[in-house]
């Protein structure tokens, strides 16, 4: 009887940590801390030959579509920013191609000793996302000029983050346009899911032609995250903002623990 219980919570392991990740990306962000190592866990106890650079393909993939809705919600807000689309869209594109071209060529092993660290960095980010917070509103107070040319540049480093491995890169895209001037949050909300629709967007087209996308695990992911996205953008203002990112960092640091330990804890 256990087994039979295992063996049911193994099967919704997957679906329901698609459906909590697209909720996260929704109202918090770091939806990937739940989708990648739930989708790496069914792939091992499934024997599975899928490699873990087409598991981090998959998992960007399936929780790419979120970022398209969530450009259409904040059409009015970037209106005051029309001039600068264009151009932090090229950059986007360009560090979000180059990012997911390495992501491909890294070999599934390298990747595998990569994660712990790129878990811990993104969950190091969320941590810092509250400061950051205080530090924009008081830049917002001061009035700096703003600089276009290092904006654009830091865009499309940022955007190569995001391309190879994408967890925290939403907290680093908002610390980029705070140096930079753009203070108002709605507007950095804004600008931040057309770079991401963008930079993640270019590196789904190179993981679909490169047939790095197990489209098995893709689907389920894909509409069950839609679903928790939707559900999660209903219910949102009634969600204490900062206990949740609290909660999310605390998933971030046990999920890069976890996988530090099987890097390198006993064999």
């Amino acid at each position: 009887m256990l087994s039979g219980l295992l063996h049911v919570l193994r099967l919704l392991w997957l679906p329901v940590a698609s459906f909590f990740a697209g909720s996260l990306n929704t109202i918090a962000g770091g939806g990937s801390f739940l989708s990648l190592p739930a989708l790496l866990q069914v792939i091992a106890l499934q024997g599975s030959k899928v490699g873990s650079v087409s598991a981090q393909a998959t998992n960007n993939v399936a929780l790419w579509p979120g970022q398209l809705t969530s450009v259409y919600a904040y059409r009015n807000d970037l209106k005051n920013h029309s001039k600068r689309i264009l151009p932090l869209s090229a950059a986007s594109f360009v560090g979000g191609l180059a990012g997911a071209w390495l992501l491909v060529i890294t070999p599934n092993k390298r990747f595998l000793d990569l994660l712990p660290w790129l878990l811990l960095f993104a969950a190091v980010m969320f941590s810092l996302s509250e400061p950051l917070g205080r530090w924009i509103a008081a830049r917002n107070k001061s009035g700096v000029t703003r600089s276009d040319f290092w904006l654009i540049v830091g865009m499309a480093v940022v955007s190569f983050y995001v391309g190879y491995f994408g967890a925290g890169g939403g907290f680093l895209v908002m610390a980029l346009f705070g140096f930079c001037g753009v203070t108002d949050i709605h507007e950095m909300n804004a600008l931040k899911v057309v770079t991401a629709a963008v930079s993640i967007g270019i590196a789904v087209f190179l993981f679909v032609w490169n047939g790095r996308v197990v489209w098995s695990y893709c689907w389920q992911m894909a509409i069950l995250a839609a679903i928790g996205g939707y559900v999660a953008a209903r219910y949102s203002k009634r969600i204490n903002q900062k206990r949740l990112r609290r909660i999310v960092a605390g998933i971030g640091y046990v999920t890069a623990a976890y996988f530090f330990w099987l890097a390198y804890g006993p064999k």
